[in-house]
């Protein structure tokens, strides 16, 4: 699950355990590294399970991929090489105690854009890892952000929704919001994912029914 390219190309990086079908729950998971141009998967790293870790590629070569990893409150950001593994601290964020951020990296891999999840689920953050600074800005009240990402250009964010419905936004770095796609509060929309040329999008789409059926003769 949670597949990503690497940004020159070559790997498709994802994590793997062993499902037991219905029997014991998984202790580790392993991150693993799949050649594009084919042969066998190799593990990249292990790290227990279930604990908050998770990573991303840039889509830009100019960038790593980045690993996160959540321990008493604070998120810890490291480079990620699909052949070496675990690298340099690239920024530590306090989040709280039990507090899990939604995160992802900028197209060009120098920037981070994180919300929380808990509190306060109404404030993102963007982290520059070339010079330490952050810039924080505030959402709508009652927003619950499902999933995030970034524009191809880098010059905004894309962000699923839950509020009174279910919402695909654009927030530009002003914290103007433009609201791109909406759908009903029982079809909650997937992360979307843009793309190169930044003029459309790719997102998934759930439909929840339910129904009473009265049974007569039976």
């Amino acid at each position: 699950f949670g597949a990503n390219l690497s940004p020159d190309g070559r790997w498709i990086l994802y994590w793997s355990y062993a499902y037991a079908g219905g029997g014991p729950t998984p202790t580790t998971v392993r991150l693993m590294r799949f050649p594009v141009s084919g042969g066998s998967p190799e593990q990249i790293l292990e790290t227990r399970f279930p604990d908050p870790t998770n990573f991303e590629c840039p889509i830009r070569l100019a960038g790593s991929c980045v690993l996160s990893r959540s321990e008493q409150g604070l998120t810890f950001f490291y480079e990620l090489d699909p052949v070496r593994g675990q690298g340099k601290e690239l920024a530590r964020i306090n989040m709280g105690p039990g507090n899990v951020p939604v995160w992802a990296v900028s197209p060009e891999g120098s920037r981070l854009a994180i919300v929380s999840r808990v509190q306060p689920p109404q404030q993102v953050r963007i982290v520059d890892f070339r010079n330490g600074t952050e810039h924080n800005f505030e959402l709508p009240q009652g927003w619950y952000i499902r999933g995030l990402g970034w524009a191809a250009d880098g010059k905004a964010l894309l962000a699923t929704v839950q509020s009174t419905e279910s919402v695909i936004a654009r927030i530009e770095f002003d914290g103007a919001i433009h609201i791109l796609f909406s759908r009903s509060r029982n079809q909650p929309l997937g992360l979307s994912c843009p793309s190169p040329d930044g003029r459309h999008l790719a997102f998934s789409q759930n439909t929840v029914e339910r129904n009473a059926w009265l049974l007569e003769n039976f």
